[in-house]
């Protein structure tokens, strides 16, 4: 039975998180507030616990101490499915397509839970405006296409849950610099539209970060900073911190 609470203009919060893998936690006492209509972005190193914080969100390991609270909803207990199922989308960093089906395939799963009534054409239809490269890569196997369209397809799937909240973890890392600033000219404009975003940043950090409402970042398993994103720009000490200069 899940536990309710008033709402608030607070979407998704975290408190007293412990979590992690078998009985091995990596996240200690994660405390983290997530504004309905924000960016939020999560920062640190490899290794500082950035996937495995977004993995709990969605309750893919461990959780073994303290709440995650979605809208009026304790999601912590709850399976992945019916995460999706309350709002939530997620693109993990990897293996988020199905590489032996064709976009168009991969965008009609991503419509496995509309009913009868529900138009999928149009919501497909929806996504090709969103990214007009995947209307031309159609017919094509997801396992042919480039990093950044794969990212698009990934993308493009979870949106079609209707997210009202979409998890991104490392979305542009590693991709050409061209496909980074298309997909976060596109990402941006799906907050326009309406939807909360939180978004893992490893590669590429200033040139998200002063996009972001709040930032978060991690080292060791546990939240160590956080601010607006304007303001990190502007600090000596991440800057020397994270980037290394």
């Amino acid at each position: 039975m899940t536990e309710q609470t008033a709402y608030t203009d607070n979407l998704l919060e975290i408190k007293e998180l412990v979590a992690g893998y078998g009985k091995l936690a990596v996240l200690h006492n994660i405390d983290l507030t997530v504004t309905k209509g924000s960016l939020t972005c999560i920062v640190g190193s490899n290794g500082a616990g950035k996937s495995t914080l977004m993995n709990a969100i969605m309750n893919l390991n461990h959780i073994m101490k303290g709440t995650i609270r979605y809208k009026e909803t304790v999601i912590s207990e709850m399976e992945p499915h019916e995460i999706v199922k309350l709002g939530i989308g997620y693109v993990p960093q990897v293996r988020n397509v199905f590489p032996g089906l064709t976009v168009q395939e991969n965008l009609e799963m991503g419509t496995y839970l509309y009913d009868k009534n529900t138009d999928k054409k149009a919501a497909i239809a929806n996504i090709y405006n969103t990214f007009p490269r995947l209307k031309e890569r159609q017919y094509q196997k997801a396992s042919t296409l480039s990093g950044g369209e794969r990212q698009m397809l990934a993308i493009g799937s979870a949106l079609l849950s209707n997210p009202e909240l979409l998890v991104l973890d490392e979305p542009v890392t590693g991709l050409a610099p061209t496909i980074v600033l298309e997909l976060i000219d596109s990402i941006m404009k799906i907050k326009e539209q309406g939807t909360t975003l939180i978004w893992v940043v490893e590669g590429n950090p200033m040139q998200i970060l002063p996009l972001a409402d709040m930032v978060y970042v991690m080292d060791g398993g546990t939240i160590t900073m956080k601010s607006t994103g304007s303001a990190f720009g502007e600090d000596s000490d991440f800057m020397k911190m994270f980037l290394g200069h």
